[in-house]
């Protein structure tokens, strides 16, 4: 018989022949330390003849011994002389593949490791131009939108001394002209300023300074601003909860907020409609100002991306409006950096409500 010695336990092939008493008639033992598990497992024996099976067995000093058993009886015509029981101990194998196993898990870790962080590095360099390019575009949109406004300026006030100007006989033509310049002007002066405010919010130098003061008091007075406007468009704007509420914000910035919804009610409803400001205070479960602007036009479906910038439900009616689809861009950010919410509720064909949360 072949025999190959491997390991503590002598990893070999080993047989038994037994007879039909259970007599041990001859023998090829394996190693000395799993003789006394080889043989337990034989008296216990219930495989079928010529089946293969794999044991698995402790020693007396704590280690696991495998070893594949088969059994096979012994005929002399029909009739039964005993059995052989063939085996190998394999327990030197099994444990080279569970070291290697181990091993090959561990490179696999380490492979998985080096191979992140050099995706990492790779997706870092990859996005360094990427980067550049949007810091470029930003610092574009900022130093243009500064270095128009002077250039609008002086034509804004060029096309209104023309206008002024008693001296000139202007055409008809020519005054229509002036008035549309006039319009156009104004346009692109409130793109390029909403422009730069985004740029500078995008760059982080729009610095936000808090104070003291009543909410109420200042929408008070910015919706008789807005009134004349709402007048000429045919629109009823009111104001309900005129007590005082004092919030601990921006001024500026929270009265461009209210400015920007008002505005945005008063061009989007109808000839007779109304457009509601209402403001209260919430208790639960923190501490908030609400402010609700609501209008009767003609609502926003669900799908509308209307905070995304330069996105508008009506392009064209926007355009003759002088939207710009950045207003609410402006709104949504200026909420954020006080740490409010912003949301709208709208009916198509009823109006739509735009509530604002702000932190007292």
């Amino acid at each position: 018989m072949k025999e190959t010695e491997d390991s503590d336990h002598g990893a070999k092939i080993f047989y038994y022949v037994f007879d039909t008493n259970g007599q041990l008639a001859a023998a090829e033992e394996p190693a000395h330390v799993i003789q006394s598990g080889v043989l337990r497992i034989i008296h216990k024996w219930d495989a079928a003849d010529r089946e293969v099976e794999l044991k698995k067995f402790r020693l007396a000093d704590g280690d696991r011994a495998v070893v594949m058993l088969c059994s096979m009886k012994i005929y002399d015509g029909s009739q039964v002389l005993g059995t052989v029981f063939v085996g190998e101990d394999i327990s030197a194998y099994c444990h080279m593949l569970k070291m290697l196993l181990i091993i090959m898990v561990a490179v696999s870790i380490i492979f998985l490791i080096i191979a992140a962080f050099a995706g990492h590095l790779l997706a870092g360099k990859a996005m360094i131009p990427i980067k550049q390019a949007f810091f470029r575009q930003r610092e574009f949109v900022a130093d243009a939108s500064h270095e128009l406004r002077t250039p609008l300026s002086v034509i804004k006030l060029s096309v209104e001394a023309v206008q002024n100007d008693k001296d000139q006989k202007l055409s008809s033509f020519s005054t229509q002209v002036l008035d549309d310049m006039n319009s156009e002007i104004r346009r692109m002066t409130k793109l390029v300023t909403d422009l730069l405010t985004l740029a500078r919010a995008d760059a982080g130098a729009t610095n936000i300074i808090k104070e003291k003061f009543d909410l109420a008091a200042m929408a008070e007075t910015l919706i008789r601003s807005v009134q004349p406007l709402a007048v000429v468009k045919g629109v009823k704007l009111e104001m309900r909860g005129k007590e005082m509420l004092p919030i601990m914000a921006d001024r500026e910035r929270i009265s461009q907020l209210l400015l920007i919804l008002i505005d945005n009610a008063i061009k989007y409803t109808p000839v007779g409609g109304k457009v509601d400001v209402l403001l209260t205070r919430t208790a639960t479960p923190k501490s908030f100002v609400m402010i609700a602007v609501s209008d009767t036009g003609e609502g926003i479906s669900e799908n509308d991306r209307i905070f995304e910038r330069f996105y508008r439900v009506d392009k064209a009616r926007s355009r003759e409006e002088g939207g710009t689809g950045l207003g609410l861009s402006i709104a949504k950010w200026i909420v954020d950096v006080h740490g409010g919410r912003i949301k709208v509720e709208s009916t198509l064909g009823k109006g739509s409500s735009f509530i604002v949360s702000l932190p007292l």
